[in-house]
């Protein structure tokens, strides 16, 4: 529910600037329009064709009320949807409007007996002041899109209420309560006390666990938020490019101007997306390694299970006695190990790496493979590794893994879409010259043609909707051939496809 506040604070003020910002280009669109093609008119003092011109904008126009030019020498021209006229003087709340640059506010008008959005722009023809043009704009849109806004919160904080309750019911009826409870009980037991009650405490391995758990969520909301934000810069950036648009012939003569210029700040805004879509694709790819976790962590609670069983089952027959219970206890212990290291081995994935390093290619292939391992074997797939172990290249370690893992995912995703029953995928690693070549390859049926050279594109997905970004991929080649100088390529073999990766290798060791 605080996220959800903190997002409405965020969000809505942009989002209410972003409409005003729409009506103002309309508007500012507009009056330039008026202002050019009312020049003539202007200057030979055609009073008639400058009506005639304004009564047709606001036919066409829907959402325009009135527009009224100001003249210098005291003449207004006041036209409507049906009529126009002259009026002796200018209405009193439009006078302050009549500035040396534009304005606009959202007023009451008197007249309509609603609230209006005002614009007011000074007409200057040849260097001289004309006067001004006054235009109201309906804000029946803009109210419909406030009302729209906030109906999405309401219905958003009713859905997470929702939600939040029942998934608090599933863990504390079938997974933290039952494990909890089972561990302090095998723990009071290893002690001697075999009249123990179920009592749960948080001074365990399985509530070590919880608090890096809750670490580890605390963190996704924190990247959850940062990818809201950078969501609404790119929409700001498409609003800033259409309102560009509007502005096209005054763009091209500042283009000219400062070449240099535009060239560095379209650079940097290059950069910037960039950086935001790794952050995007490292997202996408911590849904999926939490579902790892899953997998990882059936086997050991299992297992832990028929340990649990076991002790119940001895005490019951009375064939209880020391050396079975530390056995069983050694057992418990090792398992709740296991799980714990699963913990550390993926919160290591998602560290970031601020300095580039030397390591091993093998290592770090293994450490991805360990991530993912578990997953493979829940849909039978068989993963063969050749992989030459003296390899070092100097990068980031935490961005080379996600490269793998995104090629693995691919993989592993294309051989359960074609369900082939013998699936197979290796990988391999091998020198060639001061290079270092990896390749990927799986048997499922390979990339169809058309679509092979589009692969890498950003937002480019054969997946169902709600099943794929569409960026794993083109932030993997970002990643190989912009941060680690490398190159990226797929190709059909004779029964699947192949990726390859080329990188720059170092020749001596690790210290």
């Amino acid at each position: 529910m605080l996220l959800i506040l903190i997002y409405g604070a965020f969000t809505f003020p942009m989002q209410k600037q972003s409409f005003m910002e729409v009506i103002h280009s309309e508007a500012h669109t507009l009056s330039n329009s008026i202002s050019l093609v009312c020049a003539d008119a202007m200057v030979n003092e055609d009073d008639s064709f400058i009506v005639e011109h304004n009564m047709a904008v606001i036919n066409d126009v829907h959402d325009i009320y009135t527009i009224t030019v100001s003249k210098r020498d005291g003449t207004i021209l006041e036209s409507k949807k049906k009529a126009w006229s002259m009026p002796e003087i200018l209405d009193p709340v439009l006078k302050p409007f009549e500035q040396n640059e534009e304005l606009y506010e959202i007023i009451y008008s008197d007249v309509q007996k609603e609230d209006l959005f005002h614009y007011a722009m000074p007409i200057v023809i040849s260097g001289i002041d004309w006067g001004w043009i006054h235009i109201d704009f309906s804000l029946s849109q803009y109210n419909k899109n406030m009302k729209n806004m906030y109906l999405f919160l309401f219905y958003l904080t009713i859905g997470s209420i929702l939600i939040a309750l029942l998934v608090s019911y599933f863990l504390a009826k079938y997974i933290l309560a039952p494990i909890l409870e089972l561990t302090n009980t095998a723990k009071e037991v290893s002690e001697g006390n075999l009249s123990v009650q179920s009592v749960i405490k948080r001074e365990d391995e399985i509530g070590d666990f919880a608090k890096d758990f809750n670490v580890m969520i605390q963190n996704l909301a924190i990247s959850e938020e940062a990818l809201k934000r950078s969501h609404d810069e790119l929409e700001e950036r498409v609003e800033e490019r259409t309102h560009a648009l509007a502005e096209k012939s005054y763009e091209l003569e500042e283009l000219n101007k400062n070449l240099d210029l535009r060239v560095q700040i379209e650079s940097e805004k290059s950069r910037k997306n960039e950086q935001l879509l790794i952050q995007q694709s490292r997202q996408a790819a911590m849904g999926e390694m939490i579902g790892n976790i899953a997998h990882q962590w059936r086997q050991p609670l299992n297992a832990l299970g028929l340990v649990l069983q076991n002790i119940h089952f001895t005490y019951q027959m009375d064939d209880l006695n020391d050396e079975f219970m530390q056995k069983s206890v050694d057992k418990g212990k090792m398992l709740t190990t296991t799980m714990s290291k699963t913990i550390d081995d993926f919160r290591d994935f998602f560290k970031p790496n601020k300095l580039k390093e030397k390591f091993y290619v093998s290592d770090i292939i293994n450490s991805s493979i360990e991530l993912i391992e578990a997953s493979y074997k829940n849909y039978n797939i068989t993963l063969e590794t050749n992989l030459n172990q003296d390899i070092i290249i100097h990068g980031y370690p935490g961005e080379f893994s996600q490269v793998i893992l995104n090629i693995l995912s691919n993989a592993k995703d294309a051989l359960v879409d074609n369900k082939e029953e013998n699936r197979i995928i290796s990988i391999s690693s091998h020198k060639k010259n001061n290079d270092v070549i990896i390749e990927v390859k799986d048997n499922a049926g390979g990339i169809p043609k058309d679509i092979i050279t589009k692969i890498f594109d950003p937002y480019f997905t054969t997946k169902e909707e709600g099943k794929g970004t569409g960026i794993g991929l083109y932030m993997t080649k970002t990643i190989v051939e912009n941060n680690m100088g490398g190159k990226i390529s797929v190709e059909n073999i004779d029964d699947g496809a192949c990726f390859s990766i080329t990188l720059q290798r170092e020749m001596e060791n690790i210290s």
